[in-house]
């Protein structure tokens, strides 16, 4: 056979922002369907005929026999390895192995045609949502060659799809090491290792995903997110810039070119890029919020102020309007930038800019009124930036105001 074809999975574009280090799991991958439960019951009912071996602790200190599917896919990920580490030519036109009176396991790692029908079911099972089905043929490809590299790549896009990470990882971990060739493999692992908050891990993931294909947009794209998640700035730029030139339409490569611009400093150029990207996709609110702030850093306040004001109308919320009333306030607008910092208010009675944002307006009020002692701007002040610093006592401006007008 002249080579594997690929297990083609569906891959949801979560790599929009990094909420996808710190939102971790589930949530970002998609919501486990009840058939995902009932297939691992079934698992557990799974014996390869091999030695009995003792359940290792993984990398992140749990059992990894802890539950029926992971001490199944523990068992045949330690089976596999004695039987066949690495891809070889020998393996490539396929071996067995198994003690006399044994049932023989091939070792393997290309399917042969009847697999290669097997895997495109389990594919169309899984495209489908039917991920009991596609898992049991997948289990099943196994159970009969416990080197299938397409079986693990593609037993592991279920997993990851229904949010079971750590057994994700373990089989695309596996699928990596029987062929270190396999796109799929590295690039799978790379974005589980990433969604369990193991960055320096899911970054030498993807730089193998790379070497294997350097012109993947989706890889560059998250090594330009994963390098500025560790402070490595010049980095994020470099495959940001390469992942544009890719696909200059891909608004998301766009995206991730903004965010390593503000981290560089670049301000002009990060605006540059968030408008473009906004005008590819639908923004989500950080984004746009992110271009507030990027305005904002350019001292571009009209346009921080229409950006603000489109988001308070799009997704309202503390941040946005606390946002739209500094942007307001830096354009001398201070009754339309006091209505705003309130509405933030009414949405977080304890989000300190905005309490910071009604006292400084009241202040201001106060000293252009003469500095009254018994003008309501005065208590009004005093109130608002006292419950400021019990929301945030690390505020030292706001303290030194406090004690410089003797409110």
């Amino acid at each position: 056979m002249a080579g594997r074809s690929a297990f083609a999975w569906r891959v949801v574009p979560w790599l929009v922002c990094p909420a996808s280090v710190t939102d971790g799991g589930a949530s970002v991958l998609g919501k486990a369907p009840r058939s995902a439960s009932a297939f691992k019951e079934d698992m557990s009912s799974m014996r390869l005929n091999r030695p009995s071996v003792q359940l290792p602790r993984s990398a992140h200190g749990r059992l990894a026999g802890s539950t029926p599917a992971c001490g199944l896919l523990a068992a045949l990920i330690l089976a596999t390895a004695a039987c066949a580490p690495t891809r070889t030519a020998g393996q490539r036109q396929g071996t067995t192995a198994g003690a006399p009176g044994q049932r023989e396991l091939v070792l393997r790692l290309e399917p042969n045609e009847l697999e290669e029908v097997r895997i495109d079911e389990a594919a169309t099972a899984a495209e489908s949502e039917d991920y009991e089905t596609a898992l049991r043929i997948f289990k099943d490809l196994l159970s009969e060659n416990p080197t299938l590299v397409d079986a693990y790549t593609g037993m592991a896009g279920v997993l990851e799809e229904t949010g079971d990470l750590e057994l994700a990882e373990a089989a695309y971990g596996r699928a990596g090491k029987l062929d270190p060739q396999d796109f799929a493999a590295a690039s799978g692992h790379g974005r589980v290792l990433e969604a369990l908050g193991e960055v320096k891990q899911a970054i030498r993931a993807f730089q193998r995903a790379l070497v294997i294909r350097p012109s993947d947009l989706d890889a560059n794209v998250a090594m330009a997110r994963l390098l500025l998640s560790t402070g490595q700035v010049d980095g994020s730029v470099a495959f940001a810039e390469r992942a544009i030139k890719l696909d200059p339409s891909n608004g998301y490569a766009h995206l991730s070119l903004a965010r390593a611009y503000a981290k560089a400093g670049r301000g002009g150029d990060a605006i540059r890029e968030y408008e473009t990207a906004s005008e590819l996709i639908e923004p989500p609110a950080d984004v746009v919020l992110a271009l507030v702030n990027a305005y904002a850093s350019e001292k571009r306040y009209q346009e921080a102020a229409n950006a603000a004001e489109a988001l308070t109308r799009t997704s309202p919320s503390a941040v946005a309007f606390e946002r739209l009333g500094w942007a307001l306030f830096r354009l001398s607008e201070f009754a339309k930038s006091d209505e705003a910092y309130r509405k933030s208010i009414e949405l977080d009675p304890a989000y300190w800019p905005a309490l910071n944002g009604v006292g400084v307006n009241a202040l201001n009020l106060w000293i252009q009124g003469g500095k009254n002692p018994d003008d309501p701007l005065r208590d009004e002040a005093r109130l608002m930036l006292q419950r400021s610093l019990r929301a945030n006592p690390d505020q030292p401006k706001v303290a030194a105001l406090l004690l410089k007008y003797r409110l």
